[in-house]
């Protein structure tokens, strides 16, 4: 089958159509230009007779396509780099802005700020009441998890309480939710005992120098949290899979659970457990030390019972924190009952294991050594931490924002991450192991009726005036009854909806349950949901990419005007991209096919540069045949995208330069077309459509209007009789 050049409309259809012809189109507006276009077809049809040999290729004479494509230039190939550094800029003098803006209005804004506080809670004394009850509740329970969480993290018990006063006080006020609640927490005790553990990656150091490493760390880590804050990346949260989080916090679980074992060891070579290396440490049995051990796990029990049990208790049971009574009655029997009737030397406690003095918190920086390998560690860790923390205050700040049914906001997650950033920045500067939100006391806090900052900061405060005050009892406290209470954190952390994903759900999200849970335990946090997020990218684009498929039908085309017979119509549906090319051009077979198929890409996008790639290729081998493909319908953004990368800008050109319309669009009683005959091509968005010169109605000259106008009259009559009789 020949194509002859065509004209070319003067409204074209906002339909982008692209072809790959074996000899060339084009056109005129009129059909008083059909002479000369009939000289060109000879012309190019010579041309295609004597290189029939070569690839057929297609030339536009028409220099309103080519005008319009000199309209679009690529950037130059070096662009990016003053594009970048005007955006980097951007950010940069938008930031500084802030920051001025902040500065210069923070004098009248905080007193205003007081102002209104004070007259609200003066005019609301029930809610200010509410506020610090709530603050000092939660205050009470974050005292023991502190102290574990310190014994996880392998650092004084001081440095986890101060921790949290620090983290409550200034997330407290800067922070993106108010009533949350911040503090030492596990999932960045887990990551800090491997800089603070004497078998861990800083071995080669004293204690002292491997605690001067974690508080840089922490002050390194904040700087990447403001960072985060800064640059907007509180919104890459989204891109965490749910089951990336249940494998987040069964790993967790895990780690916490194992941290606790030492709990079930003695030393006896040093005056202090925490002083002793690991290979001095020794495990309790029940063939040498069948008492101590004994006592221990029924320490455990009964402070996992109290957990367990005390919150049911009518009216007292919500009132009092679980934990402090455990730790209340964990302490009793250790020193009324134990120690005086059972056991004198007793089960292990604070004060025989890091003992702390209660002391203001003092500014200290941080002397780490210089080299290379110990600033790498410390860099390496900071970003771990910094992105834990992030990812676990946001998720905290969503489940908050739940309970209250607050409409998340996403400049409310950079602003947690900016105060966790400013607030482990300070923990660093004072010998505190830093950390990040905490779901369990913020939901708590909340449930209990606390919608303001006056609670979150209470609670620091609150903490403060504990640790200064209540040094002489927390070293009272057993270390099997802080045991007991972080065996209870386990088991809620712990996602046991697990195990029915595991036997109902999908492979897939099985696998990555497992897979998150599994590098949790034996590398960190940070890497495991990295895993998580990669397993499941390649889980979605291997579906997406087995989505591609098409509705595939022969008929007959209006193509620049002209009917094409036993066209093969594609409507391609999915995204296309590096997964999904293989389907889609298993789809076509060259040999068989029609010597023009359209592709519409009305219900498919083009995603990547392995997209392009397969459409040039089809395109390319289309033409080696002898046959051409006509691309339509291709969304802007995806036109943009095959332009700026396609390796042939001028000839991917004159494969957008076309229009295509269906030939059963054509109204009844138009013009029939024949494949030899020229017609007006239309555009797919308008319908067909005739110049108003060519109409059948202006070809009667002025004498025979009359004659034509009551030819038309008289037939309408007899179209209306006709009608009628039909009735």
């Amino acid at each position: 089958m020949g194509f002859t050049k065509k004209s070319k409309v003067d409204d074209p259809s906002p339909i982008v159509a692209a072809a790959l012809e074996a000899s060339g189109s084009g056109g005129g507006d009129n059909s008083n230009d059909n002479n000369n276009n009939d000289n060109d077809n000879n012309d190019d049809t010579n041309k295609s007779d004597n290189n029939s040999d070569s690839i057929p290729t297609q030339k536009f004479s028409d220099p309103s396509i080519h005008d319009e494509y000199k309209n679009y230039e690529r950037d130059p190939f070096l662009a990016f780099i003053p594009q970048l550094s005007k955006w980097t800029c951007g950010i940069a003098t938008n930031e500084l802005r802030t920051v001025k803006n902040g500065i210069l209005s923070s004098p009248s804004f905080t007193k205003n700020f007081i102002v209104g506080s004070c007259s609200y809670y003066k005019t609301n004394p029930r809610i200010l009441y509410k506020e610090i009850v709530s603050g000092f509740t939660v205050a009470i329970m974050q005292v023991p998890e502190s102290i574990a969480f310190s014994f996880v993290a392998g650092v004084p018990p001081l440095s986890g309480l101060q921790a949290t006063w620090w983290m409550a006080f200034i997330t407290g006020i800067f922070g993106g939710k108010p009533g949350m609640i911040s503090g030492a927490a596990g999932a960045l005790a887990v990551v800090v005992t491997q800089l603070t553990a004497s078998d861990g990656v800083l071995s080669y150091l004293s204690v002292e120098e491997r605690l001067d490493v974690l508080y840089m760390t922490m002050f390194v880590c904040g700087l990447f949290q403001i960072g985060f804050a800064v640059f907007r990346l509180a919104k890459l949260v989204r891109l965490i899979p749910e089951t990336g989080m249940i494998g987040f916090m069964n790993g967790l679980a895990i780690i916490i659970f194992m941290a606790q074992l030492p709990a079930f060891q003695y030393c006896t070579e040093e005056p202090l457990f925490v002083e002793c290396t690991v290979e001095q440490r020794q495990w309790l049995n029940f063939r040498d030390q069948p008492l101590e051990l004994s006592l221990v796990l029924i320490q455990v029990a009964i402070c996992m019972a109290i957990m367990q049990f005390w919150p049911k208790i009518p009216k007292v049971g919500k009132w009092i924190p679980a934990s402090l009574v455990g730790l209340l009655v964990g302490t009793f029997i250790e020193w009324i009952i134990i120690r005086k009737l059972i056991y004198e030397p007793g089960t292990r406690v604070v004060e025989e294991t890091a003992p702390i003095a209660g002391a203001p918190p003092k500014f200290y920086w941080p002397a780490i050594p210089q080299d290379s390998t110990t600033i790498n560690t410390m860099l390496s860790f900071a970003i771990q931490l910094a992105a834990i923390g992030a990812v676990e205050s946001v998720l905290t700040l969503q489940a908050c924002n739940e309970i209250t049914d607050t409409v998340p906001k996403i400049s409310d997650s950079n602003q947690e991450c900016f105060a966790q950033g400013l607030a482990n920045l300070v923990c660093g500067l004072f010998r505190a192991m830093g950390g990040d939100a905490m779901i369990g006391q913020s939901t708590i806090n909340i449930m209990n009726g606390a919608r303001h900052r006056v609670s979150s900061t209470m609670s620091g405060v609150f903490m403060l005036l504990f640790t200064l005050v209540l040094s002489p009892f927390i070293n009272l406290l057993p270390i099997a009854t802080l045991t007991g209470v972080l065996f209870i954190v386990v088991l809620s952390t712990f996602q046991w909806k697990t195990f029915v994903i595991l036997r109902y759900g999908r492979l897939s999200d099985s696998a990555a349950i497992v897979l998150v849970t599994v590098v949790a335990v034996f590398t960190n946090l940070a890497i495991a949901i990295a895993a998580g997020i990669i397993l499941s990218a390649l889980v979605h684009a291997w579906d997406s990419g087995a989505h591609v498929d098409a509705d595939v039908i022969i008929k007959d085309m209006i193509i620049n005007g002209e009917r094409v017979n036993d066209v093969k119509y594609v409507n391609v549906r999915g995204a296309i991209f590096f997964s999904s090319t293989r389907n889609f051009v298993n789809m076509f077979h060259i040999g068989e096919d029609p010597d023009t198929v359209i592709l519409d890409f009305k219900n498919a996008l083009i995603i990547d540069h392995s997209a392009v790639a397969a459409i040039q290729g089809l395109t390319h081998r289309y033409a080696l045949a002898g046959k051409r493909v006509i691309i339509m319908n291709v969304q802007q953004k995806c036109v943009g995208r095959m332009r700026r990368t396609h390796g042939d800008r001028e000839k991917f050109h004159t494969q957008i330069s076309h229009t295509v319309t269906d030939v059963e669009n054509q109204r009844e009683g138009e013009e029939d077309y024949d494949e030899n005959i020229v017609g007006v091509a239309s555009s797919a968005s308008s319908g067909p459509k005739k110049d108003l010169q060519n109409l059948k109605m202006f070809d009667a000259g002025a004498d025979n209007l009359e004659v034509e106008l009551e030819a038309l009259v008289d037939n309408t009559s007899v179209r209306d009789v006709s009608e009628h009789k039909t009735e």
